[in-house]
């Protein structure tokens, strides 16, 4: 049945009775199906099919009676999500004006709350992987984990291209409208170049509320229309698994890009009155919001504002007020340390002396390179590139042992410092205790080879 279905070009046979008919032949070609909640209601015939294991990712913005129709066709389940994300929210759907002012987020509950509280033990992926550079994270893994997340540190200090930056603009919001034309033409004009000078980067823009996001859409497809540059960007986009995206902060959570723009929207009119009025942000969930926007990006995050974070007032009944007010800061003044952290002594004597060593013979080198659970023992600046490190010295001190598996240290580390553009040159106790001579004149040797061809 499936081979003859298959092979017609307009197949005359609902998918439901298709599944019901041939679900044993479906499931051994494809053992992993990947559907929405709607989908498992319309296809699989209740008491028809049963899965070993259900995977709900994004729990945290999934209802329970929509999970349900999947739970009883399978007989494990692993729900994923995070609970400082969104719950489930149609926030602007029941909102009579345009920027969502007057809605309220209602007490909805997701399954992912449910199954926190009646299956246990609850499990916390602690290793952050998306983020190219620490200061995308170094915020949210403060504010809402605890500094429990283990973030890998970047090999660059000061680029550009990567970490987060801010772009005062001085907009004018339209009360009513939610819309703040002058920083929405910013954001186009910064994506525009982006588009021309990073073909090889994907972009998202992300504005508060829908009708900035809206108004965003409309003047970024007049200016693509009008230069072939931007087409071929999006041309070469089109149709793969991501694109190029415009959206506001209630649907872009489980987004991801190299580069996101935030539009904040909010700020004086063209009056100068300034409103402490945020949208959504101002409600129950607003906190949550802000994390799922600051978390998008994983190489640049550039947040347009026409808010000045000193007028803006956190006095304790919005959190998400707050936070807006500490990033925009944060953003625009770096007020947690974005890159490494300065003064935190080495783990071993060898890593002492490896660094005097370095220093006398005039490199540039830092200890314990990054921002939270994970460091780099020594990072050696580029001769030639401030803004850069050449190389990291990975050392068998405490970071290396509270790996619990040899794996761990050895293998998954290694592999992801790499895939971050790292060069790391590793050092072994014993052998530095036997030779400290000959282990330090082959470090040197490799940052000279390194240097030759950086």
């Amino acid at each position: 049945m499936l081979s003859h279905q298959t092979g017609l070009q307009q197949p005359r046979i609902a998918l439901r009775r298709l599944f019901s008919n041939a679900g044993e032949a479906i499931r051994a070609y494809t053992p992993c199906v990947m559907m929405s909640p709607m989908s498992v209601a319309q296809y699989l015939e209740p008491g028809k099919h049963l899965f070993d294991l259900l995977v709900v990712d994004e729990a945290s913005q999934m209802k329970p009676e929509n999970a349900l129709g999947a739970l009883i066709r399978c007989s494990q389940a692993v729900i994923v999500g995070d609970p400082q994300q969104l719950p489930p929210t149609d926030f602007f759907a029941v909102s009579s004006d345009e920027d969502g002012q007057d809605a309220e987020d209602g007490p909805e509950e997701s399954i992912l709350e449910l199954g926190r509280r009646c299956w246990h033990p609850m499990r916390m992926l602690e290793v952050h992987y998306r983020s190219r550079h620490q200061s995308l994270i170094a915020y949210s893994n403060r504010e809402f984990y605890d500094e429990r997340l283990l973030v890998y540190p970047s090999p660059v200090l000061q680029d550009p291209a990567y970490g987060v930056s801010c772009r005062r603009v001085e907009g004018a919001y339209e009360v009513g409208q939610g819309r703040n034309r002058i920083e929405a033409e910013a954001v186009v004009e910064e994506a525009a170049r982006l588009m021309r000078a990073h073909l090889d980067r994907l972009l998202g823009i992300v504005a508060i509320n829908q009708a900035q996001s809206d108004l965003i859409e409309t003047l970024m497809d007049q200016r693509v229309a009008s230069d072939p540059e931007l087409q071929a960007y999006k041309q070469k986009w089109n149709g793969e698994l991501e694109d190029f995206f415009i959206k506001n902060l209630e649907n872009v959570q489980g987004d991801e890009r190299d580069i996101i723009l935030i539009s904040t929207v909010y700020g004086p009119t063209a009056e100068g009155v300034f409103h402490q009025r945020f949208g959504p942000i101002n409600r129950s969930y607003g906190h949550r919001r802000l994390n799922v926007l600051f978390t998008r990006a994983k190489c640049k995050l550039t947040v347009f504002t026409s808010l000045d974070h000193a007028q803006i007032v956190a006095d304790g009944s919005a959190r998400g007020v707050r936070v807006l007010k500490e990033f925009l800061e944060y953003a625009a003044q770096g007020t947690i340390t974005p890159g490494r952290r300065l003064g935190d002594p080495p783990d071993s004597d060898f890593e002492r002396w490896f660094l005097s060593r370095l220093k006398a013979e005039g490199y540039d080198a830092h200890a314990q390179v990054g921002v939270a659970k994970y460091r780099i023992d020594i990072g050696v600046v580029h001769p030639d590139k401030a803004g850069a490190y050449i190389l990291g010295v990975e050392c068998d001190g405490a970071t290396y042992h509270s790996s619990k598996a040899a794996r761990d240290r050895d293998r998954i580390r290694q592999d992801v410092l790499e895939g971050l553009n790292w060069r790391i040159h590793r050092v072994w106790s014993t052998d530095w205790y036997r030779n400290p001579e000959r282990e330090f004149r082959r470090l040197v040797q490799n940052i000279e080879k390194l240097r030759a061809v950086n």
